[in-house]
Parts: C-alpha cells; structure tokens; sequence
C-alpha cells in the first residue's frame, strides 16, 4: 500500500496545528471546561431485532468548506445551495453508538472524551452512558471503526483506559498503521499527534486488544468489514439481530448532504481520497440496493437512514421512527 503522508490526507489544510497536540492530550487529565460542557446527553434507541441500538451525540464539528474539493467549486456550492447550506462552515453531528442485547453491552466508537481538538463541547460520552444506565465496567466489548480523534479519543480518561473491562476491537489494517513508527515518522509534524493518541489508546488496551481481519465476527450477528480510503483500516458494521439488520456506515461519508448529491467530492480527511470515494460508492450502491437501514457518525442525528438513488447521485433519508 502506498500511502501519501501529506497535510491535506490528515485534515490539516483546514484545521491548522490543531491535531499537533494530541499526544499530550491523550495523557492530560480532564479539564473543568471538558466537565461542564459534558453534562446534556442526547440519545436515541433504535432496535435491530435481538439488540438495541443507541445513538450517542458528542458534538458538532466545524468543518470548513475548503476541506472538500473534487468536482468544480459551483457543483459543490450548487449541491449546498440545494439544501440550504451557505457559507463556509459546514457543521456535522460526531454520533457514537451503543449496543445491547440482553448479555452484551457494546461500545461502537467514543467520541472525543476530553480532547478539545475543535474546542469545548464534546466530551458527552460519560453523561451518556450514565443516563443509559452503563457504568464504565459494563462495557465488556468496543469496536473501533477506525483510529481517528473523534472515534477513539473518549476510549481514554487522564491517559487510562476509561473502560477498564472491555475488550478493543479494531481493524489489523488500521492497528498497523497507527502502531507503524515509519509512516508516523513520515506523517507531517502537525499530524504525529494523531499516531501518538492512537498508540497512547492501543497501549492502554493492550491486554485487551484485538485487531482483526475484515469479515471477522466480534459479536453474535456483529461483524466488521474493511471499506478503506478515509483510513487505511476504516471499517463499517454489519449488524444483523435475526429479525433485523443494519449497516453503520462509520464515516462513509463526512457530509450527508455534499457526499451523496455528489459522491465523488473528496475530503482532506481522507488519507486515499480517491480509495475512500470508491469505497463510498460501494456502501451507497450496496445500500440502495438493499434496501438495508444505515446508521452512521455524522449524518443527520441521530443517523438512522437509508441510501437512496437520487438521479446520479443519492440522497440521505432520515428515518423518522423506528
């Protein structure tokens, strides 16, 4: 695998220095502001036959406009335009999830926790939780769909795992590209942070890691695929409950407007683009098809939907009840 190692593969044309500090901040005890800005939890439960799944906001993300290019700027605009979007900010949901059957309880990414990489206002995983009713040593198993800030950064508290007893499951291919001293001595230097977090949260874990191959079953009717580009090791969920089945989509797609009127706009978040624009087409093609429920991490919240066929391109359909 060729990897480009450049500032725009990790996000940074649009996020200046802000990832430089993660390292440190895998480490740093939480802070007043992390605490206070914590405490609205907002949730929604969806069932998917024998399990029940739980939609958990983190926060909005700022995320610029110029973080997304590909087709012309007026395609782009005009596909914003069309949903009324303006401006240069394009704010997007950071959704974690919980599932539960009645002998499994199942952490699907965790937010931010205490990084204030976009500022305060994330860190609600722990309210959450408690509101559910989990303590942090209900949680026997988590699923990482990929290592990125918003989707292991809750996995730690003042550099400890926050989980003490759960097992950490994520795909081998990404567990080998966060864990590679090469590509991180390759990465820019505002990125290095971001290998630091990932192995600051692997080693915390380390008892009870378990990097995977794609297909791999985690859970009963849980299983984990490979759909890479936006990382190396980016995966989604199948999750099948007998009666019912879901796909969460993690981070198919970064902007649930932008990305499915026009598939192909790219995004510097993406360490392949062009991987991960391919990797979108298959989802959203899989999931016309199918017909097959989606949840995802920053769509609409609480991120239940499908797919749908919308001229070339598709649409995003909110569920409006489940």
């Amino acid at each position: 695998m060729t990897t480009r190692m450049t500032r725009r593969a990790f996000g940074l044309a649009g996020l200046g220095g802000a990832a430089a500090t993660l390292g440190a901040a895998a480490t740093a005890p939480a802070t007043a502001a992390t605490e206070a800005m914590a405490v609205a939890p907002a949730m929604y439960d969806a069932p998917v036959g024998n399990y029940r799944l739980t939609a958990i906001f983190d926060g909005m993300i700022p995320l610029g406009k110029n973080l997304f290019f590909g087709p012309d700027q007026a395609d782009i605009d005009a596909a914003l335009g069309a949903v009324g979007i303006e401006g240069e900010t394009l704010p997007v949901p950071a959704t974690a999830y919980l599932l539960r059957s009645e002998d499994r309880t199942i952490l699907i990414d965790a937010g931010f926790g205490e990084l204030e990489m976009f500022g305060p206002g994330f860190g609600r995983l722990s309210p959450a939780l408690a509101a559910a009713g989990v303590a942090p040593q209900d949680v026997d198993l988590i699923i990482a769909t990929h290592a990125h800030p918003d989707h292991i950064g809750g996995l730690l508290r003042g550099g400890q795992a926050a989980f003490p007893e759960a097992e950490l499951v994520i795909s081998n291919v990404d567990h080998g590209f966060w864990s590679d001293a090469g590509m991180m001595a390759q990465a820019p230097k505002e990125a290095q942070g971001m290998f630091g977090l990932a192995q600051a949260v692997f080693g915390a874990y380390a008892k009870r890691l378990r990097p995977v191959a794609s297909g791999s079953e985690v859970a009963p009717g849980v299983r984990l695929e490979l759909s890479p580009g936006h990382t190396p090791g980016h995966s989604v969920i199948h999750i099948d409950g007998g009666t019912q089945e879901l796909l969460l989509a993690a981070d198919t797609v970064l902007h649930p407007d932008l990305q499915t009127a026009l598939p192909e706009v790219l995004t510097g978040f993406d360490i392949d683009a062009a991987q991960a624009a391919q990797s979108r087409a298959a989802i959203f093609d899989r999931a016309a098809s199918d017909g097959i429920l989606i949840a995802a991490s920053h769509v609409h919240f609480p991120g239940f939907g499908r797919f749908v066929r919308n001229g070339s391109g598709y649409r995003f359909a909110p569920a409006s009840w489940l």
